[in-house]
């Protein structure tokens, strides 16, 4: 009995060690990139993916989207948001040049800057996107696997952007 209670210390410190190790290197920013060509004009687009309430149409993890604030989109625009495993936050516009560039910045345990930069390309607009994640809290704890998902999923996202815009 008493080896059983030396073997269960032993593995929750080294669990406990673990879990501190991947805390302390997981606190800086993840880079996600990726690159899309939607056969839509470059205005089409920019529109389209400003308004953060059609991520409706083309995000299957989204539960809700609101615009919070009155007028037309652009630097200050807040939405309020919930998606599949985020709680509910605030999202805003930090950064806007129709058409060529919008950045969208919020916090929360996940603080995530998207920034998307688009261009003309003969006759469609190149996407180019920067997903900036840094976890807080706990979640530092688990963002190296939750990495891993994330960079799939936004891969995902593109193609389904891509298909609502082009359908």
């Amino acid at each position: 009995m008493e080896n059983v209670i030396y073997i269960s210390l032993g593995l929750l410190i080294l669990l406990s060690i673990t879990l501190l190790i991947l805390y302390l290197l997981s606190g800086k920013p993840s880079i996600i990139t990726n690159h899309i060509m939607i056969q839509k004009p470059q205005e089409t687009v920019f529109d389209f993916v400003a308004d953060m309430r059609n991520e409706l149409k083309w995000n299957p993890d989204v539960q809700f989207m609101d615009k919070l604030t009155e007028g037309p989109i652009g630097v200050g625009t807040r939405f309020k948001a919930k998606w599949h495993l985020s709680d509910t936050i605030e999202v805003e516009i930090t950064r806007y040049d129709r058409p060529n560039y919008v950045t969208f910045v919020n916090g929360g345990s996940l603080e995530v800057t998207l920034d998307l930069n688009l261009l003309t390309s003969e006759s469609a607009t190149e996407l180019k996107t920067k997903f900036i994640a840094t976890p807080h809290g706990f979640l530092r704890t688990i963002f190296p696997v939750m990495k891993r998902k994330l960079k799939s999923q936004e891969l995902e996202n593109m193609n389904n952007l891509k298909k609502s815009l082009e359908d």
